[in-house]
């Protein structure tokens, strides 16, 4: 048995430091210990490359292997719907880094040479879970993870981020004290990048000649998935050029393996919505379906086409039916993605189109749920959230109808909440209720929690905006609350259409109380007119 002394100093320094009992600083001591002599150990060895434990421990994969069903059961808290692009892309990730584990613990085995990557595509409407499944896949693997817009990319030689950028972008997540260290967790232990927006790179038909933008970026990361030596370093900056300059002088010739890494470990994913108001891969995908005649599937199931697909929208399962699911290889090249890049992508999905059941679920069934975070951080100001499900399943609604998915769901509660964001944390309340007549008028709703009249409000914030004060006549509000309920709006949101253009009394300085009258909020574009009186008299009296 081997006995540890601690110096009473620093135990007793521990302990007051962090009000810790003595049994709890001393584990905490030895622990720390351990870490430091572990990182002195790794540090000394690699100076003098000498140590066998070092050595040993770089050959373990530290990257988790999981099956395909563990990645699945893992992207179902997060992600709702989806099953079919989840499982591609679960059997993608599985494989690919089971794979490598595989090829880093045995690299004398002549089995596998170049392994078949599973770079996966994926085609479905913007806002439906392609970039955030892969998110959350990133965290799970423990992997550095890259997503990136093609359309901020072009081809390498012209002004802009070249395809090769993004192989020095992911190196900038991987861990590691220096650039080199992180390029060789890269190159050891693999990456991951979701390229969104390939089909806003897809060839346009009606161009003539190579378009730099387009089949110039397919190509440049063509190259990449195909596996290529990438510089670590940005040849083209600055300080690349001068170490450069300073090797040569001195003579020296680095090794391109040093300065180099090669993609072959990395597992891309081209996503995007591939939707453009001419030929779009749904119109493509049923033009081929409904075309006569017969033929095999991609899969080799045979088909007998002649019945054409009913258009005319008379059956409604047409409406939900999704044409993505049914696209093949030629579908894609159709579009415009050439056909090598189609080629080294072997995995073809698709999502959905979310419901409003699926947004529902989304609110209420997964992990990190946009409630949840919504209740913390009314609680930061000692506020206590609670969200009806009569207002979750307005939301649905609203952002259903939206059609951008579930980034829908954050602007139509950003509307109903920033109000009582800005207002209740600096009052007495310490509970808010949202119910759907909340949700359909939010600041009369907090108007009314305040005991404020909408009137007043809008007065108030006028004349803070433009400093001219209001004077509303009776009249005038009632009609102004006549119109609230004719047009089932918040009577805030009718005084803001009514009184929009009253701004032109700050530029007619207008500087006095103002009486507004039944006339002038009944009148369609008074205040325009009123504004343009004024003006042609200033320019006839100069």
């Amino acid at each position: 048995m081997v006995k540890v002394s601690i110096p009473r100093e620093a135990l007793e320094g521990i302990m007051k430091q962090y009000g810790v009992d003595e049994a709890t600083a001393s584990r905490a001591f030895l622990d720390a210990q351990d870490q430091a002599n572990e990182a002195f150990t790794r540090a000394l060895a690699e100076r003098l490359d000498s140590s066998e434990s070092v050595k040993a421990s770089s050959l373990r994969f530290k990257v988790p292997i999981y099956t395909p069903k563990q990645i699945k059961e893992h992207l179902d808290k997060y992600v709702i719907g989806q099953e079919e692009y989840k499982k591609r892309v679960s059997i993608a990730a599985a494989y690919h880094f089971a794979m490598l584990k595989y090829l880093h613990e045995n690299p004398d085995q002549h089995k596998v040479k170049r392994f078949r990557k599973k770079n996966t595509i994926t085609a479905g409407p913007s806002g439906s879970g392609k970039t955030y499944c892969i998110e959350v896949l990133g965290d799970l693997l423990e992997v550095p993870t890259l997503i990136v817009d093609a359309t901020d990319y072009t081809e390498a030689g012209y002004v802009g981020k070249s395809a090769d950028d993004m192989i020095r972008e992911l190196i900038d997540l991987a861990p590691g004290s220096t650039r080199k260290e992180q390029a060789n967790f890269v190159s050891t232990h693999g990456g991951i990048i979701f390229i969104d927006e390939i089909d806003k790179k897809a060839k346009d038909n009606l161009l003539a000649g190579h378009d730099i933008s387009r089949e110039g970026f397919q190509r440049a990361v063509l190259k990449l998935i195909e596996r290529k030596q990438v510089s670590i370093d940005n040849p083209f900056s600055p300080a690349s050029q001068i170490q450069e300059a300073m090797e040569r002088q001195q003579g020296l010739e680095p090794k391109a393996s040093e300065n180099t890494i090669s993609t072959e470990n990395i597992l891309f994913i081209l996503g995007g919505s591939f939707e453009r108001p001419q030929d779009n891969l749904e119109s493509i995908v049923k033009k081929r379906l409904s075309q006569r005649g017969s033929g095999f599937k991609e899969d080799g199931s045979f088909v007998i086409q002649g019945f054409a697909i009913n258009d005319t929208g008379d059956d409604d399962r047409e409406k939900y039916r999704n044409y993505y699911s049914e696209a093949t290889a030629e579908d894609y090249i159709h579009f415009g993605i050439i056909p090598e890049l189609v080629g080294r992508s072997p995995i073809r999905t698709f999502v959905n189109l979310l419901s409003k059941n699926d947004l529902v679920r989304i609110m209420t069934d997964t992990e990190d749920s946009i409630l949840d975070q919504y209740r913390m951080e009314f609680s930061l100001f000692n506020i206590d959230l609670e969200i009806l499900p009569e207002a979750i399943d307005y939301v649905a609604e609203i952002s259903e109808n939206q059609r951008t998915g579930a980034r829908a769901l954050v602007s139509v509660w950003e509307n109903i909440f920033t109000d009582f964001q800005a207002e209740l944390p600096s009052s007495n309340f310490t509970k808010l209720i949202v119910d759907k007549k909340l949700c359909e008028r939010p600041r009369d709703a907090l108007l009314k929690m305040l005991e404020k009249s909408p009137f007043v409000d809008f007065v108030e914030g006028f004349r803070r905006e433009y400093g001219v004060e209001l004077i509303l006549e009776e009249e005038a509000q009632q009609y102004i609350e006549e119109l609230a309920q004719k047009e089932g709006i918040q009577v805030s949101e009718a005084m803001n259409r009514v009184l929009s253009a009253a701004k032109a009394l700050n530029y007619m300085n207008v500087t006095g109380p103002f009486t507004v009258t039944r006339e002038m909020v009944a009148t369609e574009g008074y205040f325009d007119r009123l504004f343009t009186k004024w003006h042609q008299q200033r320019e006839a009296s100069t």
